[in-house]
């Protein structure tokens, strides 16, 4: 059983904080909630893995019909064109997280260069690849993302956890912020 558990008390809206405190799971076709501290967001589950322990979300398009401030109702309408968001179940944390991978510097040689060479470890790279030969991307001057280099880059899970309950679909803004 994946059994998901939030402290109680510690941030966010009580009501979050319970239904973080879960062990739903998703099934293809049926809504998904991501909490926030007190907020709320309205997804569908779009895959399933066979043993469970990834999904796809996807968010809706939630089209509000309350009547005024504080007056949370909403029609949700599915988005074939929207992202989808791949999660994954942790054991170990306890937890439901987004996950991707990141090409990064080697945390080992990172440590090892930074500890040598300060701010300037990027002028220091082994076997005489410059600091330009791994950056792959760059927006408005600052390098974004790194390109796979043997020994030097290496591709990086990454996880996120969510605070998340399957088989209900809400919006929801708290009014109150």
């Amino acid at each position: 059983m994946k059994r998901q558990t939030r402290k109680v008390g510690v941030a966010g809206g009580f009501f979050n904080q319970m239904m973080g405190n879960n062990s739903t799971t998703p099934k293809v076709g049926e809504g998904a909630t991501i909490l926030f501290y007190s907020d709320r967001e309205a997804y569908e589950v779009t895959w399933v893995s066979k043993d469970g322990s990834q999904c796809k979300i996807r968010h809706m398009k939630c089209i509000y019909t309350g009547s005024g401030y504080g007056d949370e109702q909403y029609d949700y309408k599915s988005d074939d064109s929207g992202s989808e968001i791949l999660l994954e179940w942790n054991a170990k944390k306890g937890k439901w997280g987004k996950v991707w991978t990141e090409i990064n510097v080697i945390k080992a040689l990172l440590n090892r260069l930074f500890d040598e060479h300060g701010y300037n470890w990027s002028d220091n790279l082994p076997n005489g690849i410059r600091y330009e030969d791994i950056v792959d991307g760059e927006y408005e001057g600052v390098h974004t993302s790194y390109k796979l280099v043997d020994g030097i880059t290496k591709e990086y899970k990454c996880f996120s956890p969510v605070s998340i309950i399957f088989g209900t679909m809400q919006q929801y803004r708290d009014p109150s912020f």
